[in-house]
């Protein structure tokens, strides 16, 4: 294949990704120009978000740099040892998040509950105590409502005194009298 051929498949490749994005989407296209112009307003509202992301991080790096530049050097060594705790402290939390979930993936599991990460994310929370008692709670809401429901469905309606006899027959005292040999 010559260069020509490989620009070509390219191209077609493009376009038939185009496509199929736009199918995901539910949208469909009268033409090749109507879903390029779709495409276009996509990619030019990505590359504006990641822009103005961009220069905001940029414009806070500046801000941080110049207010270093201000500071003497003890106030510098104070500021970057805070950021160094602050950074320091939020991978504590994370990880003591992480360690929380997996205890409670354990403990929903010793529970015979489910331990998917939907449901860990409800109740788990920033200590093991509470992320206990909330496994608990849902234990027993989760019991409390399997107990209705089994009693609802086991539920049997009595019978009332009418129904002892049937519509034209006779009632079991009636029949033992009228059957007995000796009388």
């Amino acid at each position: 294949m010559d260069n020509e051929e490989v620009k070509n498949e390219a191209v077609v490749e493009q376009n038939e990704s185009k496509q199929e994005d736009a199918k995901k989407e539910g949208i469909s296209f009268e033409s090749q120009s109507e879903l390029d112009r779709f495409m276009d307003k996509r990619l030019s509202k990505a590359i504006e978000t990641a822009r103005s992301k961009w220069e905001e991080e940029a414009k806070e790096r500046e801000d941080k740099a110049k207010k270093l530049a201000r500071m003497t050097e003890a106030d510098r060594i104070k500021a970057e040892q805070a950021e160094r705790d602050k950074e320091l402290s939020k991978r504590e939390q994370e990880l003591k998040r992480l360690e929380y979930s997996i205890q409670a993936k354990s403990t929903l599991t010793e529970a015979g509950l489910p331990n998917d990460d939907e449901l860990v994310s409800l109740i788990l929370s920033d200590d093991v105590e509470t992320t206990n008692n909330n496994i608990n709670y849902l234990k027993g809401v989760i019991a409390d409502s399997v107990n209705k429901r089994v009693d609802e469905l086991s539920k049997q309606k009595t019978p009332n005194a009418s129904s002892t006899k049937l519509s034209g027959a006779v009632s079991i005292a009636e029949l033992a009298q009228k059957n007995r040999v000796i009388k």
